[in-house]
């Protein structure tokens, strides 16, 4: 089970949310994504061979099996490495300080289901501001690791749980599955390989062609293509937002003929009002 909580306005929300804002740079490193877009860019430029395959690793129910205590002592190692958290925010908290802090956000959260109280005792709970942190932190002093045997591939990326690699070949890929689940006993990876040389990764799809990688929208079977009227009773940036990710994932070489194909597709299906929608469309198309 993966209880999601509420957690806005609960006695542990607001420190989650101040520490989270402090310590995210600690939830990154070079094998990490910040989104579909950053990725999108990335891979257009790479050169692969021919042989190589695509696959991607996903976590199974990552953030309730994050080991609580063991995460904390990586955060506050890393925080205090060279002054880093005092010295960037002006402040003077003490190593044990912050583990009693991140303790106190995040350990013993209590919920209620069916009308029963429950108390999560380890994993972090889907619902707190520390959530992403959290995960993201865990499995980076994993592969931090794995990098200082050289047991990574060439290429590795991962978003929150899910992970895109190019091997050289199946054993290879299954062969890194095998590391990666002989890491922690916590955590449980599965693997899927491309099908095809086409491969769904972060909401879009990724299509091998020779040395190169493209990128297209993927929609699910069940997308109906709607979305909020852009006169709907909610902040303009909702609406206005959600008519540009999916031409910001497309290949360059894809891109032209996507749209011009789809031109439609906003105006009609999306409900746009007809003068947005031209202006989003002839911005994207001159880029």
């Amino acid at each position: 089970m993966r209880p999601i909580l509420s957690a806005t306005g609960t006695y542990k929300y607001a420190l989650a949310k101040w520490l989270d804002d402090k310590l995210k740079p600690l939830s990154s490193n070079r094998y990490t994504i910040s989104d579909t877009f950053s990725f999108a860019d990335e891979i257009q430029n790479l050169v692969i061979d021919e042989n190589d395959i695509l696959v991607s690793y996903d976590v199974t129910s990552l953030f309730t099996n994050v080991p609580l205590q063991e995460t904390i002592e990586i955060i506050a190692e890393k925080t205090f490495a060279d002054n880093w958290f005092n010295a960037t925010h002006d402040l003077s908290i003490t190593k044990p300080k912050l583990v009693q802090l991140l303790e106190v956000a995040t350990m013993n959260q209590l919920f209620q289901f069916d009308g029963n109280l429950y108390e999560q005792i380890d994993g972090v709970a889907m619902g707190s501001p520390l959530g992403p942190l959290m995960a993201n932190a865990f499995l980076c002093s994993i592969e931090e690791k794995l990098d200082q045997d050289h047991k990574l591939p060439e290429f590795y990326r991962r978003y929150v749980d899910d992970t895109f690699a190019i091997v050289t070949s199946v054993p290879a890929a299954e062969d890194l599955l095998s590391t990666l689940n002989n890491c922690h006993p916590s955590i449980h990876f599965t693997m899927e390989l491309a099908s095809g040389n086409k491969f769904l990764f972060v909401g879009m799809k990724v299509l091998k062609k020779g040395c190169k990688l493209e990128t297209s929208v993927y929609q699910k079977p069940t997308n109906t293509g709607l979305l909020l009227h852009y006169q709907s009773h909610v902040d303009k940036s909702i609406p206005t937002t959600s008519s540009i990710p999916p031409s910001l994932t497309l290949s360059p070489q894809l891109g032209r003929k996507t749209l011009e194909c789809k031109l439609n597709y906003p105006s009609t299906k999306m409900l746009f009002t007809e003068w947005f929608c031209l202006l989003k469309i002839k911005s994207q198309l001159t880029q």
